[in-house]
């Protein structure tokens, strides 16, 4: 017999989709152009020499996190690293807007088309979308 789901759990559904679709898609963009995204975070007054790594880490990480926001079992950790992860992009943004003289672009494919503050708006929305889904899934669970 087929169950339907609750509204709870189409909202958490639908955050999950829209996270898995941001990771995969910022993650194989900058899998594909490593050489300029790691020249890119290079750039950064705040990064510098930790580039080769991050540009490593990043993509993998965020691969990782899709297939954490896929299994049903590790969701509810796969939404509080997405919070973690995207509060850090938003919390990085603002320290690039608010204190970088120049700044440079590392963003590849669509969202190179924002500027640095629609990239801030953009992260902390979804930083918001990964709490309230947090939040939903700490309920789902706890229901049983």
């Amino acid at each position: 017999m087929a169950r339907f789901l609750s509204k709870k759990e189409t909202i958490t559904e639908a955050i999950c989709a829209l996270l898995i679709i941001l990771f995969l898609y910022t993650g194989v963009n900058k899998m594909w152009d490593y050489n300029e995204f790691k020249t890119q975070m290079g750039r950064s007054p705040f990064i510098g020499e930790l580039n080769g790594f991050i540009a490593a880490a990043l993509p993998a990480g965020e691969m990782l996190l899709s297939l954490l926001l896929v299994i049903k079992k590790t969701r509810y950790i796969g939404l509080y690293l997405s919070f973690l992860l995207m509060g850090m992009f938003t919390g990085y943004i603002w320290l690039m807007l608010t204190y970088a003289p120049d700044l440079p672009c590392s963003c590849g494919g669509i969202l190179a088309a924002m500027d640095w503050k629609d990239h801030l708006y953009f992260n902390a929305g979804f930083t918001v979308l990964a709490a309230i889904g947090m939040l939903l899934q700490g309920r789902i669970a706890a229901r049983g």
